[in-house]
């Protein structure tokens, strides 16, 4: 008996071949003529700056397979959501994101990269970083100065930045400076907060003024009737000196020897990259080497 073999497993079997091919040509090509979703067009000239250097670390420091710092700040932001772009189109594979907030986490999310939660024994690869200033020469930077709302934990950020084995910070030009001026937020115990106040203020008499930040309505030493406490549970307290800070080094030692203080926005991680976005270009500094791009 002649067995009649169906024509349909033939036909599916070509449909498939030919559908898997066109598949890969087409990933093929969107890989090829991948471009940035964010239009620099979109941008005001400020962030066009800022996207650049989101952008070339994202590019020139991210690899598949690697366990990514997701840092807080607009050009964090912009960097967290090229890495999701390039993650679906297969640029990039198997990156795990660690966010640095909430905030940061439901960005990364809407992005589609795959998260995980810091723990101590987390080891992570690399990570980025905005700064509100950083000291020229030694690459140590401020963060947490413009945070009304207490959302983002410096304790959290400083902790991922602090135990990376690669760490990017972004900024723009005139955030680098020679000699740092302004504030250094300072995480305190919110019962005993007035004293530790006064002990900062003895530590830095004549070269800064100590402030409780407010949660809404006007500043003043006290914090007003408002004054902001974070997920942590802390106030913040605002050192803002008065003349240009020598060395932020030194302040941040001083700033551990005293009890009352839980942390400060003080980074001095080494090694550490800076992306400085001019009008010209981005800025490459590595430790002591500087270079164009």
């Amino acid at each position: 008996m002649a067995v009649i073999h169906p024509l349909t497993s033939n036909l599916n079997l070509q449909i498939n071949t030919q559908f898997t091919h066109l598949k890969s040509e087409t990933l093929t090509r969107s890989r090829l003529n991948f471009r940035p979703l964010i239009a620099r067009s979109c941008l005001n000239h400020s962030n066009v700056v800022l996207f650049d250097a989101a952008k070339h670390t994202v590019d020139t420091y991210l690899q598949s397979g690697m366990v990514v710092g997701l840092g807080s700040g607009l050009a964090s932001s912009m960097a967290i959501e090229y890495l999701g772009q390039k993650l679906r189109v297969g640029l990039l594979k198997g990156i795990v994101g660690i966010p640095t907030s909430d905030r940061i986490a439901s960005e990364a999310e809407k992005a589609g990269i795959p998260l995980q939660l810091y723990q101590d024994s987390t080891q992570i690869d690399f990570s980025f970083n905005d700064a509100d200033i950083m000291e020229e020469g030694s690459l140590n930077v401020v963060i947490g100065r413009q945070r009304p709302q207490g959302e983002e934990s410096i304790i959290e950020e400083k902790k991922i930045l602090d135990v990376t084995e690669n760490l990017v910070i972004m900024v723009k030009e005139k955030q680098y400076k020679t000699a740092v001026e302004g504030s250094i937020p300072v995480l305190v115990n919110s019962v005993s907060w007035m004293d530790t106040a006064e002990e900062i203020d003895d530590l830095f008499v004549g070269d800064a003024e100590v402030w409780r930040r407010p949660s809404m309505g006007h500043a003043d030493p006290t914090g007003g009737n408002f004054p902001l406490v974070t997920t942590d549970g802390h106030n913040i307290l605002d050192v803002i000196f008065t003349t240009p800070i020598p060395n932020l080094a030194e302040v941040a030692n001083l700033l551990n020897s005293i009890d009352g203080v839980a942390c400060h926005g003080i980074i001095t991680k080494t090694p550490c990259t800076a992306v400085i976005a001019t009008e010209s270009g981005l800025r490459i500094i590595e430790t002591s080497n500087v270079r164009s791009v």
